[in-house]
């Protein structure tokens, strides 16, 4: 017997007798998912480890048992993704700005935070400096923030985030993607980010540094090479407030007038004074890691070229590096994924015994929590036509220690999704409810966020905060989680589950696929909505109801 089957079937006893009793089938097979998933052994389904492929192998396994087709690379249940794993192999990395009258120098983790180099070897990076405001670009907003700046072979200088008043989704998508993008095209060699006052005044820069010498992980290509936005920078890096007035007093400008100057809009960039030189040694190792993909054939000769995704991530954090002997050290991540993969077992389970009329895709991608890696990678290089996609609807971490009597669809207001949502809801006698949150830009937070830069209308489903009886205990609920569970070692199976609940949203996702895939018009984005807009210009739209 092979060390994995031994592995799988050492599991399965265990998790058979721990096991409670219940009457519902489903609430039974999704809990014996999550139990699997988050079992000890399988060590935090950490990208590239062996926890991962085990985790992946089931969800393979039972795709095949329900009647899937494998829709990976070559025939297989698997879209092997290569990722570069960078990590620092100097003891002490620094970053030496020279003022002409001042020379400054910051260490790595006390005055910069600063990521690990794309390349191994040991490096040093000089180049001239200039400020690009927040760096964004986008023609459709008529912001370019590099306009007028010659940013070849120098680094680039720009505020976190974006400016006030901008819808939240709008301004995490270009915070998040547009600065890099930009500034590599321009022709920079790297991009340094100083905090705007909103970013000081929310995070504590000793908060901000505690990550500042972990690995980084990169997509990689079929040729070898970096993939992703801005893939080709040398460097990133975040400096403190201190570090940054310097820089800006070297060119008779205030910092902090800056700063308030940019909480009512975008600011103009300009030329600033020395050079910056960044010295560090980097040691890169190349790690696979797979996306799991599962087809299951529409009915409909016409509807079934059509694809509707669901997709939820199936890896978590790992095993804590620095735990105590003894200490529990494993991030199993029940909640967060265990019990989105599950939902999207128990989905292929029931969809496959009565297929829709268009085609279903059911994708556990690796690498969510890395940065949408595995997305990002199946959206750049798709083992199915991406204009055969005609919807995602995306899971990950509904909270299911509570009752819930709604759900929040991420993005239902954007396209004609969000009243199928409501519609799969009413039927489970649950209600549909705004974004309780809009500042956090969840929008573009997961695994979806990759399908809606393809133009793919798309949804990011969670639990409300509204409890079964009318009441606001989910919202307690998930605060509680959050605060005490979310990436710890804590988030496993002895939380207070209630499978019943667990059975309850499991409906209501296959509700919402069978709804789409069933439909006689595939979604689409409403008219004037910005992503629709960016990234489906030429598709149909539909008009919004007022």
């Amino acid at each position: 017997m092979n060390k994995r089957l031994l592995l799988l079937t050492a599991a399965l006893p265990l998790i058979a007798a721990a096991a409670p009793t219940t009457s519902d089938p489903l609430a039974a097979s999704f809990r014996a998912h999550v139990a699997f998933l988050a079992d000890d052994l399988l060590e935090g389904r950490g990208l590239g480890t062996r926890g991962h492929e085990i985790a992946a192998n089931y969800v393979a396994q039972h795709f095949a048992r329900v009647g899937l087709q494998p829709a990976g690379d070559s025939g297989t249940w698997y879209q092997r993704v290569s990722f570069a794993e960078s990590r620092f192999a100097s003891a002490r990395e620094t970053a030496v700005f020279d003022l002409g009258t001042q020379r400054l120098t910051l260490e790595n983790g006390t005055g910069m935070s600063l990521a690990p180099g794309p390349a191994a070897g040991t490096e040093e990076i000089s180049g001239g400096l200039v400020f690009a405001g927040y760096g964004l670009v986008d023609k459709s907003q008529g912001i370019d923030d590099f306009a007028g700046l010659d940013v070849r072979g120098k680094y680039v200088v720009v505020l976190s985030g974006a400016p006030d008043g901008m819808n939240s989704e709008v301004a995490a998508h270009l915070a998040r993607t547009s600065k890099a993008i930009a500034a590599q095209a321009a022709g920079a060699i790297g991009l340094i980010n100083v905090r705007t006052q909103k970013e000081a005044d929310r995070l504590p820069w000793e908060k901000s540094v505690r990550s500042a010498r972990l690995p980084r992980r990169l997509l990689l290509g079929a040729d070898g090479q970096p993939l992703g936005d801005g893939a080709g920078l040398k460097v990133r890096a975040n400096i403190e407030d201190a570090a940054a007035t310097a820089l800006f007093a070297a060119v008779g400008q205030d910092f902090a007038a800056i700063r308030l100057a940019a909480k009512a809009g975008p600011v103009k960039g300009f030329p600033l004074t020395g050079t910056l030189t960044v010295g560090r040694a980097t040691d890169v190792q190349r790690i696979t890691s797979p996306n799991v993909l599962g087809l299951l054939p529409g009915t409909d000769p016409t509807l079934s070229a059509e694809i509707v995704v669901i997709s939820a991530h199936l890896d978590h954090v790992g095993i804590k590096a620095d735990a105590k002997p003894g200490e529990d050290a494993i991030y199993n991540g029940a909640m967060d994924n265990a019990s989105g993969s599950a939902t999207l077992l128990e989905a292929a389970t029931a969809l496959a015994k009565a297929p829709p009329k268009r085609s279903v895709l059911f994708l556990a991608t690796t690498a969510e929590e890395s940065g949408l890696l595995g997305a990002d990678y199946f959206s750049r290089q798709p083992t199915v036509d991406v204009k055969r996609i005609v919807a995602d609807v995306n899971i990950d971490m509904p909270i299911l220690t509570c009752d819930f009597g709604d759900v929040v669809a991420f993005g239902g207001d954007r396209s004609t999704i969000g009243p199928v949502v409501a519609a799969a809801a009413k039927a489970e006698g649950l209600g549909l409810s705004p974004d309780p949150q809009p500042e956090e830009a969840v929008f573009t937070r997961s695994d979806h966020y990759p399908f809606v830069r393809k133009g793919v209308p798309s949804v990011f489903l969670k639990t409300g905060w509204t409890d079964s009886k009318g009441g606001q205990s989910c919202k307690e609920a998930e605060r509680q989680f959050r605060v005490n569970n979310y990436h710890e070692v804590s988030d496993q199976l002895d939380l207070p589950f209630d499978w019943a609940a667990a059975a309850k949203w499991t409906r209501v996702n296959i509700g919402i696929i069978r709804r789409l895939a069933d439909a006689k018009a595939a979604p689409r984005w409403y008219e004037g909505d910005y992503f629709g807009t960016a990234f489906a210009p030429a598709a149909a739209k539909a008009p919004k109801a007022r």
